[in-house]
């Protein structure tokens, strides 16, 4: 008989991932899904057993460590093998940023298949999903960390290295990844290296990537994200200049003052007294 363990919660629409649900199947033999279609994302990994999986005119035969993709509104179909059964474990999302994530991965509508030899920490993975819905009152946070974990496996598993040839859409997500770094650590000293270490991409790649898309390197987006956190300090706090510098990621205050001053022509006790006009 099928063994299933379920979890199931929503997160507010407007997040970046939305947790559908989640679970683990011991199938019977021919156990079968589809033709059909679904409103979302769901993936599975094979633990062990066989099966196919078809979506449309192309059918792939699937064993252990094999992951496969159901994405929105392409009609699927997946059957157990009638010898060995495949068990599998899925888990079902959605969100605005979950296809550029799942293409850096290498699913494509063409090979919604790739290969992961990582079992044991896709286990844990799901055993934190299942682990999360006993949870009460932080459930969608430990879900929403679950699938990031999952999903950032899956990603390093299948690519180690960027592709050169990303689309549009990849590119803004890697880019996206900078900025949100960068605003979250504008206020302590780091190098390019350490950003690109911390996003788990090549230093060059990614600062070649960054102003390409910007049209400003890293660094200098950085520097003027700094100096705009300083204005607002200036003018909505009564920070000293000492402690602003400090504040936005300034060891020296002289530096501070200088690189202000070379970006909006006064100092900074200037701008304040002149209410940031």
């Amino acid at each position: 008989m099928a063994q299933h363990t379920i979890a199931q919660h929503r997160i507010q629409a407007q997040q970046d991932i939305q947790f559908y649900y989640t679970g683990t199947e011991q199938c019977v033999p021919g156990h079968a899904w589809g033709p059909a279609i679904k409103d979302h994302y769901k993936i599975f990994f094979i633990h062990s057993g066989k099966g196919i999986y078809r979506v449309g005119e192309e059918t792939f035969r699937l064993g252990r460590g094999h992951v496969f993709l159901i994405s929105p509104y392409v009609v699927s179909f997946f059957q157990a093998d009638l010898e060995e059964p495949w068990s599998f474990s899925w888990v079902a999302f959605n969100g605005g940023i979950v296809k550029s994530y799942l293409e850096q991965a290498g699913f494509t509508p063409s090979s919604p298949v790739i290969t992961c030899d990582r079992e044991q920490e896709i286990r844990e993975c799901f055993n934190q999903l299942f682990d999360a819905n006993q949870r009460y009152y932080s459930k969608p946070l430990q879900m929403t960390s679950a699938l990031y974990a999952f999903l950032a496996l899956v990603l390093e598993t299948a690519r180690k290295e960027p592709s050169p040839a990303l689309n549009g859409s990849m590119k803004d997500a890697y880019v996206a990844q900078v900025i949100s770094f960068l605003q979250n650590n504008y206020m302590r000293t780091m190098t390019i290296e350490e950003m690109a270490h911390s996003l788990g991409l090549n230093r060059k790649y990614m600062a070649g990537l960054f102003k390409a898309v910007t049209g400003t390197p890293p660094q200098q987006y950085l520097g003027e994200l700094r100096l705009r956190k300083a204005c607002e300090l200036l003018t909505d706090t009564s920070l000293s200049i000492k402690e602003i510098a400090y504040s936005v990621g300034y060891l020296n205050q002289l530096h501070f003052t200088r690189m202000f001053k070379r970006a909006y022509g006064v100092a900074p006790s200037e701008y304040r007294v002149q209410g940031g006009n």
